[in-house]
């Protein structure tokens, strides 16, 4: 029970008094304490009501004090988190140490990127082409060109897009083949005079396999506006088999020339001639395509022959008489010394293809000597009017010359019609990685080389070379942000340990409400002995040395230019010449560090001592292991704001008594000072009536 005690019985009770007034009435004089009363009894209830607030402001201070205390170890925790998270993230699963990146020396042909997955090591890559899709263009057409009614088709390699047209404008014409194709085929209307107007139709999709073909009353509608014509020429395809040796004319050493299975195979001097009956008109986009390869058969020259053995001699003739035999001389011959024949001389012919093309026999570029089979197509715009034959040749002397097929085709024809005016082809990509020819039907390579997505621009003479490296920009983000974070929550214990302002002084990155609600904080947990042990511990984890590659070399974070003072005259956001613990990066030496000692700079930060695979010293893993009991659930945070929150709901449960116990308090002197001023009042005019009466029997006497 809160108070100061109670107040006399007499008071208990409301004065409800009835009185006769001057003119005879009954009148009522009913005291209404609260509203108005000439003893002013209202403001000292007030006062005393006051005075008993004095532990309830009390009880007050100390909720908010408490509950002040509870949001900044929240803040604290949340920090603290934040360092762990970012030490982590320096020697765990997701370290930056194991991100690669691809730098490609002409980044206008090529690009790549890399994953984790990518091993380190140097390419050299050659584009000679790109993939592209089939893209047509029209005739200059007049402006006011109207499209009949039909059903028009276009087909990208196996898919089709169809739709009924009512006839109409051809911009009309552009806007439904556009809605319909989607994402396989688009269409597009330039105006290429002020007069005339061009339509182009593009596939969307690139590759050998995704030429664009019309169909239905497409096939029609492309010859009407000059994007398609008819094609006469057809192609001419060579199946190897011995009826290309009956009809082949071999030029050197047949028994070099044979047919297994589905090959072909010349041997050294083999030649032979396949002629085209009739002559294969060419056109200026016709190509020769052949697989084939060049195969190494020996390292070098055969052994030179052992010496001839000579005339064989026979044995010496005897002659017996009686018991006496007499021998012939033996025989001898004389032979010339011998000397082995010189080695035969080895030659190298990387031409094994050409053309009789208008009577003379024109070579084609030379191939390569290759393990595998590979296709090469060989432009033949520059080779003349027509082809009569075609020669294979093999003058290597450890070679054999392999060849599977040859075909002579337009790559730009579409079954019999052949585009007017094309913009591009459809074709595959053809890339050399490490001189292994690849073909694609994609710009985008994700195929080629273990982990790296290669991106094609354009064709380019000459090699690139591709380099898989550590992404050792990311590392340096990842560490700069590490220490950016432990600074911020070196910076939030600073002024929650200590009251001098010029700490508040030394944080230049601070806006002026957050200086303003620092301010507030400044020295809340002064004398927190967890905390500050907390702060210590802090520091020299990150000032310890440790075990990496490098021994002594390199086992203190200083040694990569992070320390309490690695910039003079200057810092990031924090004033060097009044550091508390604050850590600065010189990034000239961590550059340094990170490009001349990368993996042991990994290891200061997680480095596996026992080798099972998981890192168990370092710096990230020392600060790792130390805050996890502070900031796991259950931890010694988690209890500290448990003990907080069981305080404050104490308090708040005392303050709700407390303010019905005030409530009580003010009610009752309420009500005995109301019953006192209600007795003054029947006193004072009861005093008042007395006088009155007595002042009236003065005068009358």
């Amino acid at each position: 029970m809160y108070g100061s005690g109670k107040l006399s019985e007499s008071f208990l009770t409301n004065s409800f008094k009835s009185t006769w007034g001057e003119a005879g009435v009954l009148v009522a004089d009913i005291s209404i304490p609260g509203i108005s009363s000439k003893y002013k009894t209202d403001e000292l209830i007030k006062k005393l009501v006051e005075v008993e607030k004095i532990p309830l402001k009390r009880m007050e201070e100390s909720v908010t004090t408490l509950k002040t205390q509870q949001s900044t170890w929240r803040e604290i925790q949340q920090g603290l988190t934040q360092v762990r998270d970012r030490a982590r993230n320096l020697y765990g699963f997701q370290a930056p140490f194991n991100e690669r990146t691809a730098k490609s020396s002409d980044s206008s042909i090529l690009t790549a990127t890399a994953t984790r997955d990518a091993i380190e090591g140097s390419y050299e890559l050659e584009v000679s082409k790109i993939a592209q899709g089939d893209k047509f263009l029209s005739d200059s057409l007049p402006l006011d060109t109207e499209i009949p009614p039909g059903r028009y088709g276009f087909k990208v390699g196996n898919q089709e897009v169809s739709f009924q047209f009512r006839g109409g404008r051809l911009s009309n014409f552009v806007e439904i083949l556009k809605e319909k194709g989607k994402d396989l085929v688009t269409a597009g209307i330039v105006k290429d005079t002020p007069n005339t107007q061009v339509l182009y139709i593009e596939s969307l999709k690139p590759g050998k396999e995704n030429q664009l073909a019309f169909t239905e009353a497409s096939t029609e509608l492309g010859e009407r506006l000059g994007i398609l014509r008819k094609d006469s020429s057809t192609a001419r395809t060579f199946k190897v088999d011995q009826t290309l040796l009956s009809t082949a004319k071999i030029l050197k050493k047949p028994e070099a020339i044979r047919i297994e299975g589905n090959i072909l195979r010349i041997g050294t001097e083999g030649e032979l001639e396949i002629p085209l009956t009739p002559p294969f008109t060419l056109t200026p986009s016709m190509v020769l395509e052949a697989e084939l390869r060049l195969r190494k058969t020996a390292d070098g020259p055969p052994p030179p022959p052992s010496p001839p053995p000579g005339p064989a001699i026979p044995e010496r003739g005897s002659i017996t008489l009686s018991d006496v035999t007499v021998l012939n001389s033996p025989s001898k011959v004389v032979l010339p010394e011998w000397k082995p024949p010189p080695p035969p001389e080895i030659i190298e012919d990387f031409n094994v293809l050409a053309l009789r093309s208008d009577g003379l026999s024109k070579p084609l570029p030379p191939v390569e000597e290759t393990a595998d089979f590979r296709t090469i197509r060989v432009p033949l715009d520059t080779l003349g009017n027509r082809v009569e034959s075609i020669l294979l040749r093999n003058r290597n002397t450890l070679r054999e010359l392999e060849v599977k097929s040859v075909r002579l085709y337009d790559p730009s024809t579409r079954g019999e019609y052949r585009p007017l005016h094309p913009i591009s082809t459809a074709q595959d990509a053809e890339i050399l990685v490490n001189g292994i020819p690849l073909t694609r039907s994609s710009n985008s390579i994700d195929d080629a080389i273990p982990g790296v997505t290669l991106s094609l621009k354009k064709p380019g003479e000459g090699k690139i070379k591709l380099s898989i490296e550590p992404d050792r920009e990311k590392v340096k983000e990842a560490i700069i942000a590490f220490v950016g974070t432990y600074n911020r929550q070196m910076a939030q214990i600073n002024i929650l340990t200590r009251k001098d302002e010029a700490v508040l002084n030394e944080i230049t990155y601070l806006k002026e409400d957050e200086r303003e609600k620092a301010k507030e904080k400044l020295g809340l947990l002064q004398g927190d002995v967890g905390l500050m042990q907390l702060k210590n511990t802090f520091q020299s984890i990150l000032m310890n040395p440790y075990p990496t590659r490098l021994g002594r070399d390199l086992s203190l974070l200083s040694h990569i230019g992070i320390s309490t003072n690695a910039q003079v005259g200057g810092g990031r956001g924090i004033d060097v010449s009044k550091l508390r613990g604050y850590l600065e990066i010189n990034e000239p030496v961590l550059d340094a560090a990170l490009q001349k000692n990368f993996q042991a700079v990994k290891d200061l930060f997680g480095y596996d001592s026992d080798g099972d695979l998981v890192p168990d010293t370092g710096v990230g893993v020392a600060l790792d292991t130390f805050l996890r009991p502070y900031v796991q659930t259950g931890g010694i945070i988690s209890t500290k704001l448990s003990t907080l929150d069981t305080q404050i709901s104490s308090s708040n449960r005392r303050i709700e008594s407390y303010n019905q116990y005030l409530n009580r308090y003010e009610q009752d002197l309420k009500r005995k000072y109301g019953a006192m001023e209600s007795t003054l009042n029947s006193l004072e005019k009861s005093s008042t009536a007395i006088e009155r009466f007595n002042n009236s029997n003065s005068n009358n006497r």
